[in-house]
Order: C-alpha cells, then structure tokens, then sequence
C-alpha cells in the first residue's frame, strides 16, 4: 500500500507497466493487510492512466487471491501456476468480471503429479468461468490452461467467442475431457 502511495504521487513520472509477483511463500512470512487497497489503486491509476499490470501467482490460495484482487487494478495479464493449491472457478469468475476492459492474457497451470484427476473449474455448473472469462473479455488474445479440466464443448465456445482475436489457445491434450454423449459422435 504504502509504495502504491508513492507512486500514485503526480512528483512522479507515470507508469506503463507494473509487474507484481505474488508467492505463497511470501504470504505466509508476511500479513497480506499491507497490500494496496482499491482507494491506493485508484490513485495510482489517475497520475498512470496507461498502466497495465501483470501478475504471476505461485501457489497462491484463492481466497488470499480474493483479498489482493481489487477492482482498480488494471490487470492486463495474470499467470497463475501452482503446485500445491488450485484456483478456483470463483477467482476466474471474479477476474473475467473485474478486469474485463483490459485483460490481454490468462495462464493457468497446475503442475499435479497425479494426471489422471485434474481440478474441474466448472464445478459441474451451467456456466463455465473460462468460457465466461472468454465472452466478457474481449481483448483477450492469449488464454493457457494446463492441469486443469477443460471439457471440449467449453473449448470450442472459447475459439466461437474470441475467434480470431484470440492469437493463442493452449491446452494441455491431457486437461481436455469429453461428455460421453460427445465420444459416441466422435
């Protein structure tokens, strides 16, 4: 918060770009109360109305992804990878909804040892929060998932959504499941 403060200060020259990496190693040795809050983000955003962040979570819990995810971020890019928590549809759902003016690219991997149980960000809903992410962000040119169920049906609405603005769309051949209705027309 307090260098969000500092920079937001108009003595400065602004900012274009601003790259943060969050690690779950670091939230356990340090309180995440001292991370900026929406008020810090919308100061900063005024002196630095160009600035795009990028944000690589490692093994970050959702719900501390929850508490740093403030809707002034003007979050261009966010990687996510992980090797012991998984995110969850609900922090996918969030980004897709708060960040949809500006996201450019979406990676997910889950480094699991076990690829025969990836987790299901659907969670068995209507609606799944990749595809929601893919409708609502529409400048969305690179989306990555790797160690997370995709259900090719989703997949092909990802490609219809964003169709040729999306430049790259890398699954995992592993991550892609089909429905049994699906394999007997395959």
């Amino acid at each position: 918060a307090e260098m969000a403060r500092v920079l937001a200060d108009s003595n400065h020259v602004p900012l274009h770009r601003l790259s943060l990496l969050v690690h779950s190693v670091s939230i356990m040795h340090k309180s995440l109360d001292n991370m900026p809050k929406d008020e810090n983000w919308q100061a900063l955003t005024r002196n630095s109305t160009n600035l795009r962040v990028y944000i690589m979570a490692f093994d970050v819990k959702s719900d501390d992804m929850l508490r740093i995810l403030k809707p002034s971020i003007p979050l261009e890019r966010i990687h996510f990878d992980s090797y012991v928590t998984c995110v969850s549809g609900a922090v996918v759902d969030l980004i897709s909804r708060q960040y949809d003016k500006f996201l450019t690219h979406f990676i997910l991997m889950n480094d699991v040892i076990d690829m025969s149980a990836f987790p299901d960000l659907s969670d068995n809903r209507n609606e799944d929060p990749l595809v929601l992410l893919a409708w609502r962000c529409t400048r969305l040119s690179l989306l990555a998932i790797h160690g997370y169920t995709v259900w090719a049906h989703n997949l092909i609405a990802i490609a219809r959504l964003r169709g040729s603005d999306l430049k790259v769309l890398e699954v995992t051949e592993e991550s892609i499941e089909f429905d049994q209705g699906e394999l007997a027309d395959q």
